[in-house]
């Protein structure tokens, strides 16, 4: 697949509200250069086809374009890779052991004392835990009552969230992606972190392939790390899956983009029992309203 990275320049007062938008129009990441003179020079990267749009992204004047050579981007950061602590209780270990196939031993677990270990090597999928939105989800749940509860991983990636509420006492998790290549990440990395497929199912596709649980098969925590506008399509099927008193933790949300999230959320009824910041991003908790279903209400 071709990469094309697009150079973009704006004035510097611009810069998040352009930011913003490339987001919206699905890049996979942009780098903000220094510029001169009050201007801000971005990078953005589009796999192909580049969404229309791209050269008319308002507050930004489009400079270049061009073709980024095929490269494993994460090969210098596995080089790097080093055990990172995420909040007050998980220590992640990004480290690949196929990166050591030279007769070295596989590269033992870190730990640290009073931490939770997740390894999780930096592969294809995204999650490894660097990610703000990611990190937003993980604090979440570490401060959540997760003993016994069902979990439904929207967009697992790496399955890092699911092996994250297992380890904070969840009793099983069901993680599913559309990216067809994330599944097999993730099983490798449940086998890596001692889980067994009857706690973490993983499968490739979207939230239709889930049938309607029995009422005492219900899923207590919904996990959403997903762009909002990937996901808004199945947030109407969601509440059917929720049990009654459930919560939902959504994140990968721009800030500038929060409130006009958190109101459709609150619209569809959900209502907001926290919110959490880091960098350009934010995360809510949410607990669905099981009383309106039952009634007979529907989100809309």
């Amino acid at each position: 697949m071709t990469t094309y990275r697009l150079l973009y320049e704006t004035p510097a007062e611009r810069e998040d509200d352009v930011v913003a938008a490339l987001w919206e129009l699905g890049t996979s990441g942009v780098q903000v250069v220094a510029g001169a003179g009050g201007s801000v020079r971005l990078e953005a990267y589009f796999e192909e086809p580049v969404p229309a749009g791209v050269e008319e992204v308002a507050g930004a004047v489009l400079t270049g374009r061009e073709v980024v050579p095929a490269e494993d981007w994460l090969a210098s950061y596995r080089e790097r890779a080093r055990p990172v602590t995420v909040g007050e209780r998980l220590l992640l270990d990004p480290r690949d052991p196929d990166d050591h196939g030279d007769g070295q031993p596989e590269p033992a677990a870190a730990s640290e004392p009073g931490r939770l270990t997740l390894r999780i090597p930096a592969r294809a999928a995204f999650g490894t835990g660097s990610h703000e939105s990611t990190r937003l989800v993980l604090e979440l749940l570490e401060g959540m009552e997760l003993d016994g509860r069902r979990v439904l991983d929207v967009g697992c990636g790496t399955g890092i969230l699911s092996f994250a509420a297992l380890r904070f006492g969840a009793a099983a998790a069901v993680g599913f992606d559309l990216d067809p290549a994330a599944p097999f990440h993730a099983r490798v990395n449940r086998r890596l972190n001692g889980f067994a497929p009857r706690e973490v199912a993983l499968f490739a596709g979207t939230l239709a392939a889930l049938r309607a649980p029995r009422p005492g098969r219900r899923f207590d925590l919904a996990l959403i790390n997903v762009i909002p506008e990937e996901i808004r399509p199945d947030l109407v099927a969601l509440p059917e899956l929720l049990a009654p008193g459930a919560e939902a933790v959504f994140s990968g949300i721009l800030g500038v983009f929060g409130g006009r999230v958190e109101r459709d959320l609150v619209a569809r009824g959900f209502e907001c029992v926290e919110a959490r910041e880091a960098g350009e991003w934010v995360a809510f908790r949410m607990r669905w309203r099981a009383r309106e279903v039952g009634s007979g209400a529907s989100a809309p």
